[in-house]
């Protein structure tokens, strides 16, 4: 610093100011030389000392049900990689039952060692509902709409439009989702968009099967479709995991895909390695997790955030596991 107020030619108390938002009064032309030369000679204000000015921690909370998950570890890096350029660490609770996702909180919250959370649990319980109210920090909802805070998700009726439309264009007129309980409004309005589309084609009511977003909730959820009085040739799946499970229940039943029976999974980027390739509706994960720092950012720095749709469409990835239904 004080290279920077020698070379400039004003004192060190000015250039410190300046650098930490100060709020001095200082002619224009003098604020800028001192950026200037703090950018030639790669200056970065102390962020301990600024953070203890501001009583700010400079971490950034996120909790999520499973790390593990692809679809979250894509999401988090998103974020990750935003809260790093904003000059934040962050800070990952992982919470395998949703049912403790206040304690959770709570732990994070309570010792104010996070200046905002970024909050991916699949759905709002009473509990997590009084933890936010009792113990109030800013918070963002991704990949969840939320009755309690701002959320940044992705357009998930069109994702389930375009995995209907897919089927159908390869022309398939037995369809079935495999999804969530109601609750998990991501997966509400993948089939709502899903749904749509089916009934504007005229088709016949779209088989549900609710179960866990998991290989193994995929994999039963299939069983119970192959056993349907009337089976689907096509089917939806709520993402990458329930798709790998869904294709392991056809091949342990003889069931050929695509040849028997077509599936198209939401978020499997990373599903080439399936056998066969799953086909795949990728989605902007990563982008949504980076969106959700900019507007947790917004409410820390006191500034009204949005509740943001991220406008990317989604986008097919065409594989091995959709062709047309099997001549009946």
């Amino acid at each position: 610093m004080k290279d920077i107020a020698r070379a400039v030619g004003v004192d060190v108390s000015t250039v410190s100011k300046v650098l930490n938002d100060g709020g001095i009064s200082v002619r224009a032309q003098t604020r800028q030389a001192i950026i200037d030369e703090a950018n030639r000679v790669n200056y970065r204000p102390h962020a301990l000392a600024r953070n203890l000015r501001t009583q700010r921690t400079g971490a950034l909370g996120i909790l999520l049900p499973d790390l593990t998950n692809p679809i979250y570890a894509e999401t988090v890096h998103g974020a990750m990689r935003q809260a790093e350029q904003s000059g934040y660490v962050t800070l990952i609770a992982e919470v395998s039952d949703e049912r403790r996702s206040a304690a959770a909180y709570m732990r994070l919250v309570s010792e104010r060692r996070i200046d905002g959370l970024i909050i991916a649990v699949s759905a709002e319980t009473e509990e997590m509902m009084a933890a936010i109210e009792a113990n109030p920090v800013p918070h963002v909802f991704v990949n969840r709409r939320s009755s309690i805070g701002r959320s940044v998700t992705v357009d998930d009726q069109a994702s389930g439009r375009l995995a209907a439309q897919t089927l159908i264009d390869a022309g398939h007129r037995h369809l079935a989702f495999i999804g969530s309980a109601p609750e998990l409004d991501t997966s509400r309005r993948r089939r709502q968009g899903f749904v749509e589309v089916c009934a504007a084609a005229g088709l016949a009511p779209v088989l549900d099967i609710v179960g866990p977003v998991s290989r193994r909730g995929g994999f039963d959820a299939m069983h119970k479709l192959l056993d349907a009085t009337r089976r689907p040739t096509g089917v939806f799946a709520f993402n990458m995991l329930v798709g790998i499970g869904a294709l392991a229940a056809a091949r342990v039943r003889g069931v050929r895909v695509p040849d028997d029976i077509s599936v198209i999974s939401l978020d499997g980027e990373d599903a080439i390695f399936t056998a066969p390739p799953l086909t795949a509706i990728a989605t902007p994960l990563a982008e949504m997790g980076a969106r959700a720092v900019v507007e947790l950012e917004a409410m820390i720095d006191g500034r009204e955030p949005q509740d943001v749709v991220i406008d990317i469409p989604p986008k097919l990835i065409y594989r091995e596991s959709v062709a047309g239904p099997p001549n009946e």
